[in-house]
């Protein structure tokens, strides 16, 4: 297991995708809101992904990208930002309207115990029952049974709503840091990002910057996704761009503004992303433009100003049970003793 959860897994972007993500699967965002892997979303984009089912636990931009796209064509959310009131048609609603999109809505707490009994290995889990008169419980669209149950409470004899379990096939998520193995440490507003993480089979993990193992293992309260579920890693800056992210940088609502601005028509917001999706080749690129388009300075004010956490102390006593030399305070023995020992019991394995 050590020897696995250590591997290297740096690659590009493209090579992650192309590896790791087939045409029909299903994934989640591991973000919610902020520190949104828009960059991966882009790659995923560019790369010609047909049919997949994402779960969106709410969604600003990446959602009618994706529609635009045709990447997805099946999506269960709980909200979709939208914008021009009555005067435009989103991309979410021209492609309902053309039925090249399935799908199904859910309120925030039911998706994320979707995701929740997922990560548990749980195939359902119990829910507020007074749910029950929303209109996403009542009617049901694609999914159809695979949403809401009903179990008898073995304690008091009565019905239980439930929802099922999901496992998605992969995750997208962005973090602060993560090292080369692929144990990744975010902090700030996470929403629903260790549920939706570890219920996906496989994480596809961006990071403003790779770091040491060490120091990784020096705040282990941080850690949020493990590295035997992160099967790439890729060092990204600016990942989550026009997002924000917690001590790295805030939300850029003008860039995002000329965004909202293409999304009345298809023509319009195919424009935005052949300029900056297809036309781009990486996040390199996208930031060169980026400055190019708009200067350094519109980047520059978005850079977040220190605001330090007080330290974790994890200190102890004994803060290792083997000592340099090989000794062993709590057994009174060395490691070759030690070894002797299982050996005589016949607890060894052999290889």
């Amino acid at each position: 297991m050590e020897k696995y959860m250590n591997v290297d897994k740096r690659m590009t972007m493209e090579d992650a995708i192309s590896k790791y993500v087939n045409d029909g699967e299903s994934f989640v965002y591991a973000n919610c809101l902020t520190g949104m892997p828009l960059a991966l979303t882009h790659e995923l984009i560019r790369s010609g992904k047909k049919n997949l089912m994402l779960f969106d636990q709410a969604s600003i931009e990446e959602i009618d990208m994706l529609i635009e796209a045709r990447v997805i064509d099946r999506l269960v959310t709980t909200f979709n930002f939208r914008v021009g009131g009555k005067r435009t048609t989103s991309p979410l609603e021209r492609a309902l309207k053309e039925r090249r999109l399935k799908i199904e809505e859910l309120s925030n707490l039911t998706m994320l115990s979707m995701m929740k009994a997922g990560a548990m290995g749980y195939s359902f889990i119990p829910v507020l029952s007074g749910i029950k008169m929303a209109d996403f419980v009542k009617r049901s669209n694609y999914l159809g049974n695979q949403r809401f149950g009903e179990v008898k409470d073995p304690f008091t004899g009565k019905k239980q709503l439930v929802v099922k379990g999901y496992n998605p096939d992969f995750a997208f998520m962005h973090v602060q840091r993560a090292d080369t193995a692929g144990n990744g440490q975010m902090w700030g507003a996470m929403f629903n990002s260790k549920w939706a993480a570890l219920a996906a089979n496989k994480i596809i993990l961006t990071c403003e910057k790779i770091v040491d193992a060490e120091v990784i293992k020096s705040s282990p309260h941080l850690t949020i996704a493990p590295s035997f579920k992160v099967c790439a890693v890729i060092e990204c800056p600016w990942g989550a761009h026009p997002s924000e992210l917690a001590g790295f940088y805030d939300n850029d609502f003008p860039f995002r503004a000329l965004y909202f601005a293409t999304l009345g028509s298809s023509a319009s917001i195919k424009t935005w992303m052949d300029e900056w999706i297809y036309g781009i080749k990486d996040r390199g690129e996208y930031l060169a433009h980026y400055v190019e388009k708009l200067g350094t300075e519109s980047l520059d004010v978005l850079r977040a100003k220190p605001r330090l956490s007080v330290p974790a102390d994890y200190g102890n006593a004994n803060s290792y049970e083997w000592d340099e030399s090989g000794y062993n305070r709590s057994l009174d023995m060395n490691m070759s003793q030690f070894v002797e020992f299982l050996d005589k019991k016949g607890v060894l394995l052999q290889s």
